[in-house]
């Protein structure tokens, strides 16, 4: 007797949802596959400086690209508004390309403590709240080479729009690890607290005169910079008073004399110039009576031709 066969429907379904779902899985992991690693559509960044914050993000995210957002501090634009962006706009990209922009939030950017850290955590710290480096000075210590000793201005400063911050960083172990740092340029407050943070202080302070810099700038040490210094020893420096230098004014016979001086030059360039005017008068008439002369004489003309023009009547008159 034959045996009945039953079709099993459930395991036909199971069957073609495991066979869709493969399908989708390779379709999807395909696409995605390529996107990543084949990308080659391309988009034009959009110019949104000017534009609101969250204006800006929607116009780059519609134009096919991811957005990182930089809060910075200007007077140029007002509050969450873009004033700068990178890549700038126009350039073609590809698709999902990160898009910086820089936003007002009107917030003032303070110095971070960074002193402890290696310079490369550092500098990682201060590109992330857009605080760049001036300069980088070393300074042999026991610390870890490579770790900040002291940063100006201090830690917690409020920074001014586009200023940039001095580090002093730990060098390697030298003989005598006792240097004189170069703290010229710097507030007076500012190095003497740098000075602090590696064992130096400040001690007799002189005043000069310098316009080309800020009031209470450091203008020289002693001892200079690079000059080995005992740990606790003083420091003496000479900073910038501001003290304006007035100039002298003039005497009334100081104005007189400078006066009849631009006078008499004035009529000494005057006469010059009339003579050498009434010169050129004179060579101009002069030739042109030399030319009149040769014109109306009839002996020259004779002696230049080599003939007479003389009627012969002439000579029985000379004969007489």
């Amino acid at each position: 007797m034959a045996t009945e066969y039953k079709f099993n429907y459930g395991k036909f379904f199971k069957s073609i949802i495991v066979l869709i779902c493969l399908v989708v899985l390779v379709i999807f992991g395909r696409r995605v596959f390529e996107r990543h690693f084949f990308n080659t559509r391309l988009t034009v960044i959009p110019d949104v400086t000017g534009l609101d914050k969250k204006e800006a993000i929607k116009y780059l995210k519609e134009a096919g690209l991811k957005v990182k957002v930089i809060n910075s501090k200007t007077e140029k634009v007002p509050l969450d508004t873009v004033h700068n962006q990178d890549p700038r706009p126009g350039k073609e990209v590809k698709v999902n390309r990160v898009v910086r922009i820089w936003v007002n939030n009107g917030e003032d950017v303070k110095v971070p403590n960074i002193i402890g850290l290696e310079l490369l955590e550092a500098r990682s710290r201060l590109k992330g709240q857009n605080i760049q480096i001036e300069t980088i000075d070393y300074y042999p210590s026991n610390q870890k080479y490579n770790t900040i000793l002291g940063v100006y201005p201090k830690p917690g400063t409020k920074l001014e729009i586009n200023q940039k911050i001095s580090i002093l960083v730990s060098s390697q172990q030298m003989i005598d690890p006792s240097v004189m740092p170069n703290i010229t340029g710097l507030d007076l407050n500012d190095a003497r607290e740098l000075l602090k943070q590696i064992g130096l202080e400040i001690g007799s302070i002189s005043q000069t005169n310098d316009p080309t810099l800020p009031i209470n700038t450091i203008i020289s040490t002693n001892p200079a910079a690079g000059t080995k210094i005992q740990r606790g020893q003083k420091v003496s420096v000479v900073i910038n008073n501001g003290a304006s230098i007035k100039k002298r004014a003039r005497s009334n016979e100081e104005i007189i004399n400078r006066s009849q001086q631009n006078i008499n030059q004035k009529e000494i360039e005057k006469a010059i110039d009339d003579t050498m005017n009434k010169m050129d008068n004179n060579d101009s008439t002069n030739s042109q009576q030399d030319n009149k002369q040769q014109n109306n004489n009839p002996s020259d003309n004779s002696n230049s031709n080599g003939t007479s023009n003389e009627p012969s009547g002439d000579g029985g008159d000379d004969d007489n």
